[in-house]
């Protein structure tokens, strides 16, 4: 009688180990839907404040010399290549409309796009860098109306 307790017992801990192998493999491989629907937001729908990190006061303590600020320089859009920093950004400079510049490219006198990032971009002003990201969208207040042709 033996025997056959220890092949029922083989048995029945070989379904278990398939069920929970197909347990655990349909689950992470289920796909996963958004928590919230998705809601198109207009294109023209921007936070009218940009979050700019002024990094010059550290760079003061770090022994860099800054020279003034790098002005008014907005991040409108961003076409970044990986983590490498390449890329292309469209910024908005002193009211000017706005232009694209690559990594490298001189912004203003003095001023040089540093490094392109998915959220914004680093401009370096005599060594002193400053990240400027891009603005943030804010939540739509209406839905929007179909369009009438």
């Amino acid at each position: 009688m033996a025997p056959f307790v220890y092949r029922a017992v083989t048995l029945l801990l070989a379904v278990l180990l398939v069920v929970s192998v197909s347990h655990w493999v349909l689950t992470f491989s289920a796909r996963r839907t958004p928590t919230e629907p998705v809601r198109v937001l207009p294109a023209g729908d921007l936070d009218a404040q940009a979050r700019n990190t002024d990094i010059t006061p550290v760079a003061r303590l770090m022994g860099s010399a800054a020279s003034g600020d790098v002005g008014n320089i907005r991040a409108l859009g961003v076409m970044a290549e990986g983590g490498t920093g390449r890329g292309i950004a469209v910024l908005g400079v002193e009211g000017k409309p706005a232009r694209s510049y690559r990594s490298g490219d001189v912004v203003v006198p003095g001023v040089v796009l540093h490094e392109v990032r998915r959220d914004g971009v680093v401009l370096s002003r005599s060594g002193a860098l400053q990240e400027v990201r891009l603005p943030t969208k804010s939540a739509p207040v209406a839905s929007p109306s179909p369009i009438s042709r």
